[in-house]
């Protein structure tokens, strides 16, 4: 059965540093996911280059599917020597799962131990060490199986609270701990939540003032979950079968947003739409239901505050709460965020004269700058999407 691997990461810099000494590399095609996290040398600007260069270099040769000991000799050639600790060093971890054969390949160099959860324990891995020009570096080999979690960070998590809150700062085992207690905590839906919730604590730890660069980067593997959301009319009105076609042959949950999209799929559907009155509040118009749809909801408005509801969620690292309300806005960020790996999005390139209209917010002017942001969040999610014009 085939499977998705949920990925997030979040990270604080240190205290009064622009930028982040830690980076994280994504890589995801047809064959496997590739995650990189490497740890700059020092703070600030040349240790961001260095994780910068170490996690994209990494990444990019594995995907050209090329060995370790090559990984290792191109960074040792390429990366800049520190002026004045007269290093070039980043130290990484690469996690690499394949999608046919879920083969998980984990390459550890100096950052703290994989944090491997499974049925709700955590798993010591077999560790083969490989030496490459005086570095140790950690190989594992291994079948990843369905709601396996894995947790990895810098060495920003184990020094958080140290000379504070806790003598010896936050020890791997304790880290641990915690990241193995969020998998057991029902509000902790998605990898996002519970990289948002360590980042947090390690904060907390440091007392607002991060010591270090402090990634923490977390994996979960599971089934698939389709959504199908169609929104925006076709251009070309005889198409308005093909879209019920593609709804009929659709996995999983079906949204319609949209005045205009909603009455094509209820003519198509010889359905009526009723309206959940109950859904209604200030921001958005209420949903509606239909017997062959799963969520009915209005447009250009609905999806504006589900990007809004998005971004709060992502970017201001709140929590559940922000998805909590009876409205449409909310039901569908809730699903888009925490019950969706693929989304098949049918967009209409009819444009709606409404939303062109002068007296909207300059936001609303037009649905494709809305859309187009609702993708860029959910890719920011690891969301496989799939866009198809009518």
């Amino acid at each position: 059965m085939a499977f998705f691997v949920d990925i997030a990461h979040d990270s604080i810099n240190k205290h009064h540093q622009e930028l982040c000494g830690d980076n994280v590399e994504i890589r995801i095609n047809d064959e496997s996911v590739i995650v990189v996290l490497a740890d700059g040398l020092g703070s600030g600007v040349k240790a961001n280059i260095l994780a910068t260069m170490t996690s994209t270099i990494a990444a990019t040769m594995l995907e050209d599917k090329m060995s370790l000991k090559d990984v290792v000799e191109t960074l040792e050639a390429t990366l800049p020597v520190c002026q004045v600790r007269k290093l070039a060093y980043s130290t990484f971890t690469i996690v690499q799962v394949y999608w046919k054969t879920r083969r998980l390949y984990i390459v550890e160099f100096d950052n703290p131990p994989i944090v491997y959860i499974r049925d709700g324990e955590i798993l010591e891995l077999e560790r083969h060490p490989i030496e490459f020009q005086g570095k140790q570096i950690y190989e594992t080999t291994m079948k990843i199986e369905e709601n396996d979690v894995l947790g990895f960070f810098s060495d920003g998590v184990i020094h958080a609270g140290v000379g504070t809150l806790l003598n010896f700062g936050w020890q791997w085992e304790d880290a641990a701990d915690y990241l193995l207690a969020r998998t057991y905590d029902e509000k902790m839906v998605t990898s996002k939540d519970i990289s948002m919730r360590m980042i947090e604590t390690c904060n907390d730890l440091y007392g607002g003032e991060p010591g270090d660069d402090t990634t923490v980067v977390v994996m979960k593997a599971e089934e698939h979950q389709y959504v199908t959301l169609f929104s925006g009319p076709p251009l070309d009105r005889t198409k308005d079968q093909m879209i019920r076609e593609i709804l009929d042959e659709a996995k999983g949950t079906k949204v319609v947003c949209g005045g205009t999209a909603s009455n094509i799929v209820s003519r198509e559907y010889d359905e009526k739409i009723d309206i959940d009155l109950d859904t209604m509040s200030e921001r958005v118009p209420p949903v509606g239901r239909m017997k062959s749809i799963d969520l009915v909801t209005e447009g250009v408005l609905t999806i504006q505050e589900t990007v809004n509801i998005i971004e709060d969620y992502i970017h201001k690292r709140r929590g559940h709460e922000v998805f909590e309300g009876n409205n449409g806005a909310s039901i569908l960020a809730d699903l888009l965020v925490n019950h969706c790996t693929h989304l098949d999005l049918i967009l209409g390139n009819s444009i709606n004269p409404a939303h062109q209209n002068p007296d909207f917010p300059d936001a609303l002017s037009s649905k494709w700058k809305i859309t187009q942001r609702l993708i860029n969040l959910l890719k920011e999610l690891n969301k496989s999407i799939n866009i198809v014009y009518v």
